[in-house]
């Protein structure tokens, strides 16, 4: 239905019909009628400064949404700051979200630093995975987010802030604030308007809509002119993308590259961490993926793949737990410590 709905066929493979204009809000695409509304609501609440709550499952692209609503906003024109709340430490929140007087401790900067408060001064905050928060740092963004107002370590002045806050969450608040996990104020500071994306499941025309697309733009990236078989499309529209946008890209780019015919008649997921691969033969299930044979590259050395192999591992563990903080707990180890590895900056366990 939604292939003939939206497509066109031609010489085998297919092509979107519609107006792709109406489907594309800055970097969005949707032309599910639900997420279009919850863009229309967006732009209502654009010209205000009211703190907004983007709930979603992962890889649904709360993060597109926020950047949305700060371009969309009289204070497009200045910063707009993302803050991994998964990474963040108590001891450093200060320092880091406030900045912080010259000597005030050891080590301190010579000149002092400015912290994101005051960097992001005029703009927009974006409070991605708000539910991994400590009580205690969200009893200090609380306090800030009431009084407009931080105070520098090493300083005993308030200094004031113009900011407006979007936080997202993949884990009902409500929920936490039953068991305690998280402060009911602050839920309702920042809870002035809930957004709430979709999964890709529940809005299958944005899987045809998307696979297009992305296969255009991989196309483009690689020089390549892949286009896309109905059995591929109808494949993708029997799966149920737990990883939602995020993994559907990564099938798209893995097709694209790993077909060796211009048209894309399969895709093989299990690299997304799932454990079945999805093809237009109609394969069932498959094992897990060996590791150590998808990242042997005889032109790596032994630290690079041991590097690639870190890197495998975490992504499953936070893909497994949902956050960076939890997939350290399982891990026996520290966010900071995964967060560096993840970057490729190296450095041991602490």
């Amino acid at each position: 239905m939604y292939i003939e709905k939206l497509c066109s066929e031609k010489d085998g493979y297919l092509e979107f019909a519609g107006d792709r204009s109406s489907c594309q809000f800055e970097n969005i695409l949707t032309c599910n009628p639900s997420m279009m509304d919850q863009l229309e609501r967006i732009r209502k609440i654009a010209g205000s400064d009211a703190s907004v709550i983007i709930f979603g499952e992962t890889g649904t692209g709360k993060e597109l949404y926020a950047e949305y609503i700060h371009q969309m906003s009289s204070r497009r024109h200045k910063r707009y700051i993302k803050i991994n709340c998964a990474t963040i430490t108590e001891s450093l929140f200060e320092s880091e979200m406030f900045g912080y007087m010259p000597g005030s401790f050891t080590g301190a900067l010579k000149n002092g630093k400015q912290g994101i408060f005051e960097i992001a001064n005029g703009g927009t905050v974006f409070l991605d995975e708000i539910s991994e928060m400590s009580m205690n740092i969200q009893s200090k963004f609380l306090r800030a987010i009431q009084e407009k107002s931080f105070v520098k370590v090493g300083s005993g002045i308030e200094t004031a802030v113009d900011l407006r806050f979007v936080a997202a969450s993949n884990r009902e608040l409500e929920g936490m604030i039953e068991d305690g996990s998280f402060r009911e104020d602050l839920y309702y500071r920042l809870n002035v308007i809930p957004i709430r994306l979709l999964p890709l499941r529940e809005r299958k025309e944005d899987i045809v809509l998307l696979t297009l697309s992305f296969t255009e733009q991989f196309n483009r990236a690689y020089g390549l002119n892949r286009k896309v078989s109905r059995k591929l499309m109808e494949s993708f529209l029997e799966y149920d993308w737990p990883g939602n946008v995020r993994e559907l890209k990564n099938a798209v780019e893995r097709a694209v590259l790993l077909n060796s015919d211009d048209l894309l008649t399969h895709v093989d997921l299990r690299h997304s961490g799932q454990s079945r691969a999805v093809n237009a033969a109609g394969e069932g299930e498959v094992g897990k993926a060996d590791f150590a044979e998808e990242l042997f590259d005889s032109g790596k050395s032994l630290k690079e793949m041991v590097g690639d192999y870190e890197k495998k591992l975490i992504e499953k563990y936070i893909e497994k737990y949902g956050s960076l903080r939890k997939a350290a707990k399982a891990l026996q180890t520290s966010p900071a410590s995964l967060s560096r590895k993840m970057s490729g900056s190296g450095g041991g366990e602490e």
